[in-house]
């Protein structure tokens, strides 16, 4: 018997429902262009109007939606939210057609573009390229698009090529875009400054002078009711961002960052990756130079010298009191409970405490109340005051300072110049590397006297006929340590000793001479207590 093949073709099958009616395709299109370029915009705006007229004049199509991408590049799909959002869609069976002008409008990630053209015609969705009169559902163009689409990612790299090659040259030239950022306002393509935001901006800078650490400073403008650029309260890394930023000097370092992958446009911080470019006075300053460079020395150095205290916290005090026997921190201490309630001091009250110190309690408004009255007794008396400000005058060598570096910088040029010439000469890199070591003490020592100068200008700032109060003074910008007991306080005003050289150092700044001592009397004349008031230098 021969054998006989019969072929069974497909019947296709029609709902009751759907018989005598055409169904017309859900049709979709797709427009994107990279840039903001006034041409660019043009050619979006084309692509709109073009495809949105090709849908609704055709009678078999169903407009299904327009997706479109401004200002964005077609290296990464998953950063195109219109492209996205078409492919979901498409997934959830409300599109049939997708139209689109080419391959590279559609992406320029091979991987990408082959990735979803795939997906998509699993489901039935059909893709359809204009400038290339291709459709994604026949499986035999699927090489064809590897060379197209290779085509087009090699074209981005050749334009980010283009693009680095263009920063290059606008870096070399000291060209810098103007942007807008807190302290700065752009003006016919300028940088000008925005005096109150530049007021706010002095004071960041003041206030990490004075040793605040950035969460205090952080407090404090939030406290004041200050606002960042886009109207929010202050975070840690806002603050920080001012500080290191050299724009303030009115400088400008190009090329922090480097893209080192065109294709998903990952950016990271330019250690040492590529050239970088400092342009000097490049708009004006806001912050002179020495200022920036202390407080840039203050942010890096984390010795005790320069460390800095929390100055904001609840109660004034917080950080500064310490016991004159024993040298331990003085904890505030709830004594009785309801109406009898009342919070001392003490050095006992803490974990883990083997030692019991027999210095007493003081009460803590008492230690409060006194603090507030030194200041305006200070304040009220000239001699005391005179004294004060001698002292601090005595610490703060700027002009000396400044004089040192500058001729240790221009023997350094001189050095430099003349290495070039005899580069073998090994005396010459030896004073070379002297001169850097005296340039960094130096630096360091200019950065510590600024703090107290800056500090001193506080403390003149200080009127006698203010009324001294909580919310007015922070005594951490007076004080630099509080010894209290339950017989004495001692309030300790030191020019430039830290918090931890003073504790260490506290049976001699108990002997030293005071400026002034008076007997604090409450005003219900019902407690009161001796108080002096010590320079330690």
């Amino acid at each position: 018997m021969d054998k006989f093949i019969e072929v069974i073709k497909p019947i296709q099958t029609q709902k009751s429902s759907e018989i005598g009616v055409i169904k017309r395709k859900r049709v979709a299109a797709y427009a994107r262009v990279s840039t903001d370029y006034e041409d660019q915009l043009n050619s979006y705006k084309a692509q709109c109007d073009e495809y949105t007229q090709i849908i609704t004049s055709n009678p078999n199509y169903t407009f299904a939606g327009l997706f479109a991408d401004q200002g964005l590049s077609g290296t990464q799909a998953k950063k195109r939210p219109e492209f996205m959002k078409m492919i979901a869609c498409a997934k959830n069976g409300e599109i049939d057609l997708i139209l689109t002008k080419s391959i590279s409008r559609f992406g320029r990630n091979t991987v990408d573009v082959i990735t979803y053209i795939r997906e998509l015609r699993e489901i039935n969705v059909e893709i359809f390229f204009e400038k290339e009169n291709i459709s994604s559902l026949d499986p035999k163009i699927d090489f064809m698009l590897t060379i197209l689409s290779s085509i087009a990612q090699e074209e981005s790299r050749a334009i980010s090529t283009n693009v680095k090659w263009s920063y290059d040259k606008k870096f070399k030239n000291g060209i810098v875009d103007p942007r807008r950022f807190y302290g700065y306002e752009v003006i016919d393509g300028k940088q000008v400054i925005n005096e109150d935001e530049a007021v706010v901006v002095k004071q960041i800078f003041t206030l990490a002078l004075k040793r605040y650490n950035i969460n205090d400073i952080v407090k404090t403008l939030n406290v004041a009711g200050i606002k960042t650029l886009n109207g929010t309260t202050w975070k840690y890394g806002s603050i920080r961002s001012i500080l290191q930023n050299e724009k303030y000097c009115g400088d400008a370092l190009l090329r922090k960052t480097v893209c080192i992958d065109y294709l998903t446009r990952r950016t990271v911080k330019n250690n040492n990756i590529a050239d970088k470019y400092y342009v000097s006075n490049n708009h004006e300053a806001i912050i002179d130079k020495e200022t920036f460079d202390s407080v840039q020395l203050l942010l890096k150095d984390k010795s005790d010298t320069v460390r800095n205290l929390n100055k904001t916290t609840k109660y004034p005090l917080t950080g500064i009191l310490y016991c004159p026997k024993c040298g331990r921190t003085l904890k505030r201490q709830q004594v009785n409970r309801g109406a009898n309630m009342t919070v001392v001091l003490n050095c006992n009250h803490s974990y883990g405490n083997d030692h019991i110190c027999k210095s007493g309690s003081p009460k803590y408004d008492l230690v409060v109340n006194a603090a507030v009255d030194s200041i305006q007794e200070i304040y009220a008396n000239d001699r005391v005051l005179s004294s004060l400000f001698e002292v601090f005058d005595n610490n703060v060598a700027l002009n000396e300072l400044r004089n040192q570096l500058s001729t240790l910088k221009d023997s350094n040029k001189h050095l430099h110049s003349l290495h070039h010439e005899y580069p073998d000469n090994n005396d010459i890199v030896k004073q070379i590397l002297y001169n850097d070591s005296q340039i960094e003490t130096l630096q360091q020592e200019l950065s510590s006297n600024l703090s107290t100068s800056v500090r001193l200008d506080y403390i003149k700032s200080l009127v006698k006929e203010e009324q001294m109060k909580l919310d007015t003074v922070n005594f951490k910008d007076i004080f630099s340590l509080v010894l209290a007991d339950e017989h004495k306080i001692i309030f300790i005003i030191s020019p430039t000793k830290s918090l931890t050289s003073l504790v260490e150092d506290i049976p001699s700044v108990i002997e030293i001479e005071s400026i002034l001592s008076k007997m604090y009397i409450s005003k219900d004349e019902q407690s009161g207590i001796f108080y002096e008031v010590k320079i330690y230098e």
